[in-house]
């Protein structure tokens, strides 16, 4: 019986141990800190981002790398902040707002002298190799005048590929890259309304 009780203490210690030992979580975001305040000059419309939608593989907790063409990694430490879909919308919102200079209005009455712009984003694939490259495919649709009876649409798509440098810390900047990229592709399809 003592000997019982000596060896459930013995695997409880090496159980808590396991645990005190343990990496914590890392949280990462494709939110950069560079936040620079649109131009005085406000564009004669608005925008209206819709949710991001992504494969359902990709929308995890977790960071979702690969490892080979028909293997993917699932990291327990590498964490994004926020739901990967919210992290991409709000990064995409922001470089929106100051590249063309007006204002997102999802959720607020749209402004009546203004017409609005509706976005709709699609992310096909969001692969990431640590250590080695990152890339990015994407749809998007803008409906022009939305609400009005001369509404347009325009559907395009986009792709890009970047090379990643150290862990997970560069992994997440080269996809904090590749999120500006779309969005610059999404700006200059808006300004020229037309696809790339």
């Amino acid at each position: 019986m003592k000997l019982t009780a000596a060896l459930n203490i013995a695997c409880a210690l090496l159980m808590l141990s396991g645990c005190v030992s343990s990496t914590p979580p890392h949280y990462y975001t494709l939110v950069d800190g560079d936040r620079a305040p649109p131009a005085v000059v406000a564009a004669p419309f608005a925008i209206r981002m819709h949710p991001v939608t992504l494969p359902e593989q990709l929308n995890q907790p977790e960071l979702v790398m690969r490892k080979g063409d028909g293997e993917l990694f699932i990291s327990d430490n590498a964490l994004w902040a926020s739901p990967l879909p919210e992290e991409m919308r709000s990064v995409l919102t922001g470089q929106l707002e100051r590249s063309l200079n007006t204002v997102e209005v999802s959720g607020l009455t749209p402004p009546q002298d203004k017409p609005v712009v509706g976005i709709s984003v699609a992310v096909q694939q969001f692969d990431a190799w640590p250590g080695n490259r990152a890339s990015i495919a994407v749809t998007w649709r803008l409906s022009f005048d939305a609400g009005s009876a001369e509404e347009q649409l325009l559907t395009c798509r986009t792709q890009h590929q970047k090379t990643s440098q150290g862990g997970y810390s560069g992994l997440v900047a080269t996809q904090q890259a590749l999120i500006r990229d779309v969005a610059t592709d999404i700006a200059n399809s808006i300004k020229t309304r037309q696809c790339g």
